[in-house]
């Protein structure tokens, strides 16, 4: 009597993976997933401290060591090869580092490892655009997303957009009843689930992207928040530039109400992707840069203005002897 535990060590580990699972196929918070779950928050944050410390374990007794506790060589060897890899997060270090034979062990381990030797986002804090970073060479390396108001019928929605800097493709986008930091931290995970990128995301500091919601939604993905300055929207201009396209391409058109709205944008996008030309691309569509092969079609034009060329030179020169 009183010398069973209530709770094992292992079923311990398991309760706190379970959070630590959930949290990441959600992006839910921690309190939050506490609540559904009905997991007192004073036991989990006592459980987690001890996990940490390797004192999960019951003791009778004298100190019993957990057996299956970070051994010192492979903390060294953990730190060793983030030193270098030092831009790559802690999730793809820890799946390097098993395919390499290095180290084997949880995210979640190699997490507390380099948090503990402060070597976590060494790359990835956000910073504010004093300094335009390079422009990208490739898809996915930097994604631009803002808000648009859209005024239907006599109800204000908001269009959230996620524009490929590169290839100016919209990658996702959804028409919000309401502009919250949860919502619009949806349609971002929803874009980065549908292509698995981890870009640098270009915002404005407007409150959906400084809340905690979109915090967590750049530290859970290991993503680069480059926020534009204070009052100059033309550091968005990329993502500016579509909003204007939009208007323009909706001023003829009756959104009635927002199923009608949503399938309107539907197509605006859908052409505005696969079919209108675009200036800065070379006059090809975005989705040719996105995922085609731009160099190949500005080959094929060019042999089609050589053939043109040959061509009027024939038969010009026919005609000419015509005249003759």
């Amino acid at each position: 009597m009183g010398s069973k535990p209530r709770h094992t060590a292992e079923e311990k580990r398991a309760a706190l993976g379970l959070v630590e699972v959930t949290q990441t196929r959600t992006g839910w918070t921690v309190r939050r997933i506490l609540k559904r779950l009905g997991f007192p928050k004073s036991r989990y944050y006592d459980w987690k401290n001890r996990a940490e410390a390797e004192k999960l374990e019951d003791r009778k007794g004298g100190v019993q060591r957990y057996p299956y506790a970070i051994l010192p060589e492979e903390k060294e060897a953990v730190i060793d090869y983030a030193l270098g890899h030092p831009r790559e997060g802690y999730r793809r270090l820890t799946w390097q580092m098993i395919d390499e034979d290095v180290a084997w062990m949880s995210p979640s381990s190699v997490y507390r490892i380099l948090r503990d030797a402060d070597l976590l986002y060494r790359w990835k804090r956000s910073r504010k655009s004093g300094e335009p970073p390079p422009e990208p060479v490739a898809p996915n390396e930097r994604w631009h997303t803002d808000l648009m108001y859209l005024r239907v019928e006599d109800t204000w929605y908001f269009l959230v957009t996620v524009l490929d800097a590169y290839s100016r493709y919209v990658v996702h986008w959804d028409l919000l009843t309401s502009m919250t930091a949860a919502e619009v931290r949806v349609v971002i995970q929803d874009a980065l689930k549908k292509t698995g990128a981890s870009p640098q995301i270009v915002t404005d500091n407007g409150t959906q992207f400084t809340a905690k919601d979109f915090r967590e939604l750049v530290r859970d993905f290991e993503l680069e928040h480059i926020r534009i300055r204070t009052y100059h929207p033309e550091s968005n201009g990329k993502l500016e530039r579509f909003h204007r396209s939009t208007r323009e391409a909706l001023d003829e058109e009756e959104l009635e109400n927002l199923s009608r709205a949503r399938q309107i944008i539907g197509r605006w996008v859908e052409f505005y992707n696969t079919e209108r030309l675009h200036a800065a691309l070379d006059y090809l569509p975005p989705a040719e840069y996105w995922a085609g092969d731009p160099e190949a079609r500005k080959k094929e034009r060019r042999e089609k203005l050589e053939r043109g060329r040959q061509h009027r030179e024939t038969i010009n020169r026919a005609r000419l002897q015509q005249a003759a």
